[in-house]
């Protein structure tokens, strides 16, 4: 009896695990430790990015764009050359960020869990289907935003830069494919749509390559859809006689030919189709004077069509999140 009167008490049980330091709780939480290698690596090479294109506007502030080779001879430095490389890294890495946001949501963040059944642990602890699906959409469009948002931002105002300098100014346009949706507001348009279309694919297919091909197929096919009408998304502006070139102007001539003697206008691609030697394009085949016509966007048309480009592909992802949302709840009703 004295024996059982001393026996130590039971120790107590373990206190539960505290949570995370970033305060995320539950779904969030788990979803966060699952993807911390590609949140890490995300981080990383956002720093690289950014850090690629301070350091060569830094360089080039010290150096110099030019430097004289002779008796009225300049070139280019090397920190231009430098500066103008990381000016286009950042513009292409905003432009393609949609496209890997797109195969991470679709394979590794949804489809993956669906195909190997690791959404019933989480199913099973409370939480609905369509929280689970809510907390990795938000997530992976938050931390995706604020990249593109970094992105976009580092781009203007290297850009900002650029066009001080004649010699760098001759980078490509702001109505170039690489170059349009990294300055403005539609990198976020599309970093959304890539997220929407990516986790659309997963719920549909539930298997991770086949998921993770169709969203990023989605994702660049409507990107190269919306850079084939967005011309068409402003009324362009009409010109005649010499054109809308000037010093500082930068146009984005959508068409451009010749005014016939009936008034009727004829492009010079269809010049080149009939022989431009013998077309009304080349001086001297008409006996009257040619005159030139052009239908272009000048630079203040950027905003209106980058705000009508977004609301539009805005429009689409919420389309397929809600799609998305329905088709699992369909199957896991």
């Amino acid at each position: 009896m004295s024996a059982l009167l001393e026996q130590p008490p039971a120790p107590a049980p373990a206190p539960p695990t505290p949570p995370a330091r970033t305060g995320l709780r539950g779904p969030a939480w788990v979803a966060v430790r699952q993807h911390r290698p590609a949140l890490w690596t995300a981080l990383l090479l956002a720093v690289l990015s950014v850090g690629c294109v301070v350091a060569a506007r830094v360089w080039l502030g010290s150096a110099g764009a030019v430097v004289s080779c002779g008796k009225e001879c300049t070139q280019g430095t090397a920190a231009s050359g430098w500066f103008r490389w990381a000016e286009n890294y950042a513009g292409g890495a905003t432009v393609l960020l949609p496209l890997l946001v797109a195969a991470f949501t679709a394979g590794p963040l949804i489809a993956r869990e669906l195909q190997t059944g690791m959404y019933r642990l989480a199913w099973t602890q409370s939480v609905s289907p369509a929280r689970w699906l809510a907390v990795r959409l938000v997530g992976v469009a938050a931390i995706a935003t604020a990249g593109a948002v970094l992105l976009a931002a580092t781009f203007r105002w290297s850009r900002s830069r650029s066009q001080e300098d004649p010699l760098l100014s001759m980078a490509r346009s702001w109505s170039d494919r690489e170059v349009y949706p990294a300055l403005g507001v539609t990198a976020v348009g599309y970093i959304l749509l890539a997220v929407a279309l990516g986790a659309l694919a997963a719920v549909l297919l539930r298997r991770t390559l086949l998921a993770t091909a169709v969203g990023v197929a989605a994702t660049g096919g409507v990107s190269l859809f919306f850079a084939w009408v967005r011309p068409s998304l402003w009324p362009v502006v009409k010109t005649e006689g010499d054109g809308p070139f000037g010093a500082l102007s930068d146009p984005w001539v959508v068409r451009e030919g010749v005014v016939l003697a009936d008034g009727s206008r004829m492009t010079y691609q269809q010049c080149l189709d009939m022989g431009f030697s013998k077309s009304p394009c080349e001086p001297g085949t008409t006996p009257t004077a040619v005159t030139h016509f052009f239908e272009y966007h000048p630079e203040s048309h950027f905003w209106p069509l980058q705000l009508v480009e977004t609301g539009m592909v805005l429009a689409l992802a919420a389309a397929c999140v809600f799609a998305a949302f329905k088709v699992l709840g369909r199957r896991h009703a």
